[in-house]
């Protein structure tokens, strides 16, 4: 398996490139798979794995709600704008 896997994907993820980390992690799962039906595929690698899907898995929720507030914040300025005629800013 590719040793670099694991630090391409987090670099992709702490980045934001989450189409670009969906990719590496498409890779890394395949060699993954391959290393299993090959029998060469050890406990170790497995638990980094796991690791990797835990972290990767907080990342992607914390993105996710910090892009949530902005709309959030966004959606509440425009209604504002729009009920007391200012422009957005």
């Amino acid at each position: 398996m590719d040793r670099d896997a694991h630090s391409g994907i987090r670099r992709a993820v702490a980045a934001g490139e989450f189409g670009k980390a969906s990719a590496l992690w498409e890779t890394y799962a395949a060699q993954v798979a391959d290393a299993i039906r090959g029998g060469y595929c050890s406990a170790a690698e497995l638990a980094q794995m796991g690791e990797l899907v835990v972290w990767t898995r907080r990342v992607v929720i914390c993105a996710q709600a910090h892009a949530q507030r902005r709309i959030s914040t966004r959606i509440t300025k425009l209604h504002a704008a729009t009920a007391y005629g200012r422009p957005l800013g």
